[in-house]
This record gives C-alpha cells, structure tokens and sequence, in this order.
C-alpha cells in the first residue's frame, strides 16, 4: 500500500524504531528483525514523500509507536492515523 509522509512524520517514525530496536526489545542488544530493517531501508528510499509498506509493516511501526506510551506530538498522532486508516480500508 502507498502510504505520504511528511519529513516529520517519518522522524517520528525513525524515533519509535530508535526506541525499539536500541532501546532493548531484546534486551540490552542493538537486535533489528529484517522486517524491521526493511521498513527502514524502505523510508530511507523513500521519494516524493511515498513509501510502499505492506499491512504487517504498517503493524510493526504502530506497535514502535507504542514506546511513546500514548503520549504523541501532532505529527505522531497523524501517521498513528494514516496507517490505522490504510489498515482498515485494506482490511474492508
């Protein structure tokens, strides 16, 4: 699915994966699953602020987005929306 982000948005988005992936979801290691690295790679890709993700990808940034702990800045809450919204109109 074809997903538009701000510059803003994917700094979010790269913050969430810090969190995550350095922050010791396995641990005290700096431990990255490839889907995660592929995300990744796929933002730093990325052009004219469009990314293809598929929905389990979509999934993973979303349970990155859970670091913040419910607590997110505007661009946050915008990207938490626009990959929620690209799920269900997948899942309709």
């Amino acid at each position: 699915m074809e997903l538009y982000l701000t510059d803003n948005e994917v700094k979010a988005i790269r913050a969430w994966a810090d969190k995550n992936i350095h922050g010791g979801h396995w641990g005290d290691s700096d431990v990255a699953i490839p889907e995660e690295e592929i995300i990744l790679k796929k933002l730093d890709k990325m052009k004219d602020s469009k990314v293809e993700l598929k929905e389990n990808e979509m999934k993973i940034i979303l349970i990155w987005s859970e670091s913040s702990m419910g607590i997110y800045n505007i661009e946050e809450d915008r990207v938490i929306k626009k990959l929620k919204q690209h799920i269900n109109n997948n899942m309709q």
